[in-house]
């Protein structure tokens, strides 16, 4: 119902003005009609309300980043798309490319993944993309992490496992999502030293490493970008 605070003061204010002494019963009966006239016309926006709320804001795609990452100057974009009521395919790709103090530091890493979604509970009660949601990931880059003299080079590496995690609705287009993986990550990598004021490589040894554990942890901001259908479908 759209009521504001004029039409309502408008229409207090035609009843309990003050009258004409000669004409104030007329008055009051005009004033009175015109009074009533307004509140009606409070409830005339009301049927195309109703035709609005038939028009439910589904989720078309949702862009988000990993405020941990960009915490750590490393940017990232992530973008999730709904299949369905129940289920949604997830992309992220990480691209922070940083050296630092005349190559002394250096932070290089292009990574992707992909990852499947299934969302828990009565979906028919929650917005899509909100709540609890199960996921199973899979990716994979290539990196190079440098501290002072020592480095380590990996021309590909792989990472897959299962997730869990949880999405809250922060304001009508923003979202928090909470998201941790358990998996394996596994890489070959060259070790080396860095010379000549860091600008010679001397190869170290090469190996291969693998992890089992924790793979992933997320504190992500999303933007969801909505689509209107009507109930039923239709768009």
């Amino acid at each position: 119902m759209l009521i504001t605070f004029t039409q309502i003061a408008i229409a207090l204010l035609f009843v309990f003005s003050t009258r004409n002494r000669r004409f104030g019963y007329l008055i009051s009966i005009k004033r009175t009609v015109v009074c009533f006239f307004l509140l009606f016309t409070l409830f005339i926006p009301c049927h195309a309300q109703e035709e609005s709320r038939q028009l439910a804001a589904q989720p078309a795609l949702a862009l988000k980043t990993n405020l941990l990452f960009d915490a750590a100057l490393m940017p990232n974009i992530e973008l999730e798309v709904p299949l369905g009521t129940c289920w949604s395919l997830n992309g992220e790709y990480m691209f922070p490319w940083w050296t630092l103090k005349g190559d002394k530091y250096c932070l290089e890493i292009l990574a992707g993944a992909l990852e499947g979604r299934y969302w828990l509970g009565d979906r028919d009660k929650r917005a899509r993309l909100t709540g609890h949601f199960l996921g199973f990931y899979a990716g994979g880059g290539k990196y190079d992490l440098q501290w002072k003299e020592n480095g380590y080079q990996g021309e590909f590496f792989i990472a897959a496992g299962i997730s869990y995690g949880y999405t809250r609705k922060i304001a009508r287009h923003l979202r928090l999502e909470f998201n941790i993986g358990l998996g394996v990550l596994r890489t070959q990598y060259r070790h080396y030293h860095a010379l000549d004021n860091y600008q010679t490589l001397q190869w170290q040894e090469n190996g291969n490493y693998t992890w089992i554990g924790p793979t992933k942890v997320k504190v992500s901001l999303v933007w969801v970008l909505d689509r209107k259908t009507k109930k039923g479908g239709a768009r």
